[in-house]
């Protein structure tokens, strides 16, 4: 706050021509009672002398309670109390004192708000943050973690050392160099306790509040690429040795009847047939990954159609019979007389209910049945998934076969696995059908449910959700 206008300018001369008089009063006091009482009387300059004493005493003693006044009102200050302003001589130097002071602290607790204004603003950015963020000081102790952090690797308060959250020792030693050098890095590491996590940490340089040197630490969990690239790269060993083994079984047979076969009608037509069943085999290989991969690329698109489900159901069933007759399978439907409609693709809800019933027929054996349950609820089970609580269709495939052993359950929709593959090659399974399953019923947003039994067979169970009515509004033409 500016000194008040009139302590600028030409009232600064003034002041200064009062402060001088008001220093010189004792002289011209003593002066003025010794010429009065004579010159030559020493009695009267002694009383002079003390009248003088006596008037800077009073003098100095009325600044000295000013200027303690002004000194508590100082210390006032820096607690932020202003309410003890003492009430100065107008225009003396103390008031030249007190009105920057008042101004400096006025801005020196503005400065304050804002500062703590953009620490909790910061505090907020970094709690909102996905990723983990640490700062840690040049002792490696971590002085402020956020939200993410903490309950990544469990940190309750900061103080603690950065060897709680890793004993990597690339990560140590990434952060002793930008301590030291004061340039930023970066550097991978998995936990020492969860090897199947992978973080990237990006550490940066930083200068702490107290002058030391410090630094951030940013780090990016890379599990799900990590688990997504160990994905890609077993379907494609998998995917070329489901298409090695065929495609090898063909050529010896081409060898064969270029050789020993050429003139053995017999040989021919049984080599024939089995080149035949091999490339078949491969075409439904093909067919499932194409399948799957246009499955994947829609997966973020749920579907705009409205279908009837008795109309899927009542058409796959008729393209299943003959294979389920071939086999010695009677197949069962149990469905209520009124179902409603459902939001889907129609290929892809064949494709689903033909996989399962399928897997039904070619798994249940011979001279059993296979059902397929149909059922409406009101309220799915919790466990259901993005469908739990909500209208939806229960559609049910339960086969009496042999059952699958509970530890091969949760792997069942993973591409290429197989509980029995010598099993499942013989009667020409992929391995890709559940995988097929997994991803259609997630891209309608519904929820797959297993249950088996070794001995009494299996249910596959998918729950779709029922959408709103859609509304009709009625119109009223007045004639």
């Amino acid at each position: 706050m500016p000194a008040p206008q009139h302590l600028r300018g030409p009232a600064s001369s003034f002041s200064q021509s009062r402060d001088t008089a008001v220093i010189a009063a004792p002289t011209l006091v003593a002066a003025v009672v010794w010429f009065a009482l004579g010159s030559t009387d020493l009695v009267a300059l002694a009383i002079g002398l003390a009248a003088g004493v006596l008037c800077a005493y009073l003098i100095a003693r009325h600044w000295i309670v000013q200027v303690k006044a002004l000194a508590r009102w100082i210390i006032g200050l820096g607690g932020g109390d202003e309410s003890q302003r003492p009430a100065v001589v107008f225009g003396s130097p103390l008031e030249w004192i007190m009105w920057p002071t008042l101004d400096l602290a006025r801005r020196l607790k503005r400065a304050e708000r804002l500062s703590t204004l953009h620490a909790r603003r910061l505090s907020t950015v970094l709690d909102a943050l996905a990723d983990p963020v640490l700062l840690v000081d040049q002792r490696s102790m971590i002085v402020e973690a956020n939200a993410a952090a903490q309950r990544t690797f469990n940190i309750e308060r900061a103080g603690v050392p950065l060897t709680r959250v890793t004993r990597d020792p690339g990560v140590l030693a990434a952060l002793g160099s930008v301590l030291a050098t004061k340039v930023a890095s970066s550097v991978t590491f998995s936990p020492i306790d969860d090897r199947l996590k992978l973080f990237a940490a990006s550490i940066a340089p930083l200068e702490n509040p107290d002058g030391g040197n410090g630094a951030v630490i940013a780090l990016r969990e890379q599990s799900e690429q990590l688990m997504i690239e160990r994905m890609r790269s077993d379907f494609v060993a998998n995917a070329s040795h489901e298409l090695k083994t065929p495609l090898a079984a063909i050529i010896g047979i081409i060898e064969t009847l270029r050789g020993p076969a050429r003139d053995d009608p017999a040989a021919r037509e049984m080599f024939l047939t089995t080149m035949e069943e091999e490339a078949r085999r491969m075409q439904r290989l093909v067919e499932d990954l194409l399948v799957l991969s246009q499955i994947e690329l829609a997966a973020r698109r749920p579907p705009e159609t409205r279908v009837s489900l008795r109309e899927i159901l009542d058409g796959t069933l008729a393209r299943m019979r003959p294979m389920a007759e071939a086999a010695r399978v009677r197949l069962v439907l149990d469905m209520p007389p009124d179902l409603p409609e459902l939001m889907g693709n129609p290929d892809q809800l064949h494709q689903l209910f033909g996989n399962l019933i399928d897997n039904a027929i070619k798994y249940g054996g011979p001279d059993k049945e296979v059902r397929i349950e149909v059922r409406v609820l009101e309220a799915a089970p919790p466990s259901a998934g993005p469908v739990a609580n909500r209208r939806a269709v229960e559609i049910a495939v339960v086969d009496q076969g042999e059952g699958i052993p509970p530890e091969h359950v949760p792997r069942l929709t993973e591409r290429f696995y197989r509980v029995d593959k010598g099993r499942s090659r013989k009667i020409g399974g992929t391995g890709l059908g559940l995988a097929i399953v997994k991803h259609i019923v997630r891209r309608h947003q519904g929820h797959l449910a297993i249950e088996s039994e070794v001995g009494r067979g299996s249910r596959f169970a998918v729950l779709l959700p029922i959408p709103p009515e859609p509304c009709h509004e009625s119109v009223t033409q007045s004639s």
